[in-house]
């Protein structure tokens, strides 16, 4: 009766192992997340590895984004923080690592509220018929910071996307705007930007 008893047993026990691994491949693949304690004007900083010391800005996520999902890797930085690998459409490649405590799990689906687009900053502008015929490159930016791009002209309106420090290849519209500070904006076209189109500081831009 013995030797019966235990293969059927440790069959049973096979089969419920299985089971729970298969639940738990299940409901993490159903549990998302969003960014959360960051401010309507800010974003969320993706990085390519724990910590903030000695990493690089591979993404942006903005105030609200829903859809996050946790890949699973976590770690510790170096003041104790923990940290997260996720994937997300905004972020290329593989993902990349946040701070948990910008993170929260997302108990329904919820349409996420884009915050307002402030009022333009006063200033002039004008269409140069020239300037989207030529290529430009990020200039000017830390090799571990980013160009930020926002809905308009001046740093009042939010971030709607980036550029890394060594991008190339920047279109742009040819719309700009001066600024009462004597800042020039320029218009950004880029697939991966709300509606197409994005502004940055011309300083930024060199062509090439």
């Amino acid at each position: 009766m013995t030797i019966l008893r235990f293969p059927i047993a440790a069959s049973l026990i096979a089969c419920v192992a299985l089971l729970a691994a298969s639940l738990t491949t299940v409901k993490a693949s159903e549990v998302t997340y969003r960014v959360v304690n960051v401010a309507a004007d800010d974003v969320l900083n993706v990085r390519d590895r724990v910590g903030v010391p000695g990493s690089r800005i591979v993404g942006i996520l903005p105030p609200g984004t829903g859809g996050i999902v946790w890949t699973g890797p976590q770690g510790r930085s170096g003041d104790g923080g923990l940290w997260y690998h996720i994937s997300h459409p905004r972020i290329p490649g593989t993902g990349g690592w946040v701070n948990a405590r910008f993170l929260r799990e997302e108990v329904a689906s919820a349409p996420v509220i884009a915050p307002p687009v402030s009022a333009e900053p006063p200033g002039s502008i004008f269409k140069d018929h020239t300037a989207h015929q030529h290529m430009y490159r990020v200039v000017g930016v830390a090799a571990n910071d980013v160009l930020n791009i926002r809905s308009g002209a001046g740093v009042s309106h939010g971030i709607v996307g980036m550029f890394p420090p060594d991008a190339r290849n920047v279109q742009i519209t040819g719309r700009i705007r001066t600024l009462n500070s004597g800042a020039v904006w320029v218009e950004v076209r880029s697939a991966m930007l709300p509606g197409g189109v994005g502004w940055v500081n011309g300083r930024f831009l060199d062509r090439f």
